[in-house]
């Protein structure tokens, strides 16, 4: 039942936030709304240029102040449109996952070791042939 209260991805509300702007946005500007390290923040933009169909948008370099090793230029982006078929796509894979999710089946005794076993014993409990399925 949770599950239907599921906010979007991250990506996806980055990509909303870029294509409001109406503007080039960098890594940097989308770290410090969403409050994210620089580094999510650059892997964030990368899985959307090149992962998700969906989300139209252009890139383009510019020449970066900083000075030291590395890549001199700053990549910038600007979202011109997400197709709503986003939407139902993410809707129906977080459906799929309840329905496929192997460990909601499981009875959760079974994957919790006995609180009355000593460290050794819970795990040989672990490591046993029955607790690894």
């Amino acid at each position: 039942m949770y599950r239907q209260y599921v906010q979007e991805p991250l990506y996806l509300s980055v990509a909303r936030w870029i294509m409001q702007q109406s503007r080039w946005i960098s890594a940097t500007e989308i770290a410090e709304h969403f409050e994210l390290t620089p580094c999510k923040a650059i892997n964030t933009v990368s899985y959307i240029l090149s992962a998700v169909d969906e989300i139209t948008c252009k890139t383009k370099s510019v020449p970066n102040q900083l000075e030291g090793r590395g890549c001199q230029c700053q990549r910038l982006i600007q979202v011109s449109h997400i197709d709503e078929v986003i939407t139902t796509r993410i809707k129906n894979a977080v459906n799929n996952e309840t329905e496929n999710d192997p460990t909601s089946r499981l009875d959760p005794s079974m994957r919790v070791p006995p609180p009355e076993l000593n460290r050794e014993q819970k795990w040989q409990w672990m490591l046993s042939k029955g607790q690894r399925k």
